[in-house]
């Protein structure tokens, strides 16, 4: 509900990098992404509103600005996009001609102090309508599950969408979040973005019920994950729980 293309949590992880951007206007900002990235979406859009030049790595040498519609966009709002074989990705290798311009640099998904920083102001927001004993949403990087731990002070369930547990728990490791934020593995359905039938049909019915959109990449693992731990008890009687929907589009090719 920010905007509808930078959506949920995407503005409060870029935020912070923009008015960075804007004090040099002689950087550009580079940041990495598959081939559907939500955030490299949103990067490219903020940087055509700001007229900050934007560069996007992609991961897959086999793509073209034409492969998708996600990918076409971006190239269309002006983010210059370098696609990289999978090992310079995994090492994220950033292209020599485009190295050596002055550069801000967000790792992938926004995780970095910067990105962390920009959840600062959700707490007033939030504190202002609920007080919630749990706050539950889904994790990729940590970036959001790790900031709302660190500012809000509320025990935070993280439900993983990827395998990445390692990575989140190094992540936290640059943070004093003593036992705020639990990491639930339980959810992933396999693979990352794997299609599910389950998920896609709790997504559906999901939204005929509430009317509100869900994908079973992110949100809706994050909901099945919170409905199976009321089912099976996880949280005291009388809790009060926020489930915090990150965003996310929808385009299709």
């Amino acid at each position: 509900m920010i905007h509808p293309i930078i959506s949920g949590n995407k503005w409060r992880k870029l935020k912070e990098y923009i008015g960075l951007a804007q004090i040099n206007t002689s950087n550009s900002i580079i940041s990495f992404g598959g081939a559907y990235s939500n955030h490299l979406y949103a990067l490219a859009y903020v940087g055509n509103q700001f007229n900050i030049k934007t560069k996007g790595i992609i991961r897959g040498n086999e793509l073209t600005i034409n492969s998708n519609s996600y990918l076409k966009q971006m190239s269309e709002w002006g983010m210059d996009l370098h696609f990289l074989d999978r090992e310079s990705y995994r090492k994220k290798i950033i292209p020599v001609e485009i190295a050596k311009e002055n550069v801000i640099v967000i790792p992938e998904g926004g995780f970095s102090k910067v990105g962390v920083s920009g959840l600062e102001s959700f707490k007033n927001e939030l504190n202002e309508q609920i007080k919630a004993d749990y706050i539950i949403m889904a994790v990729g990087t940590g970036t959001t599950a790790i900031g709302i731990s660190k500012f809000l002070k509320i025990k935070t369930i993280g439900i993983l969408t990827l395998q990445n547990l390692n990575e989140i728990e190094n992540n936290c490791q640059e943070f004093e979040l003593e036992d705020l934020l639990e990491i639930n593995a339980n959810y992933i359905f396999g693979k990352y973005a794997k299609g599910s039938q389950v998920l896609n049909e709790f997504c559906d019915t999901f939204y005929k019920k509430h009317q509100i959109l869900i994908e079973p990449t992110y949100t809706g693992r994050m909901f099945y994950g919170l409905y199976d731990l009321i089912k099976n008890n996880y949280f005291p009687k009388n809790s009060k729980l926020i489930a915090l929907h990150t965003g996310g589009i929808k385009l299709s090719d």
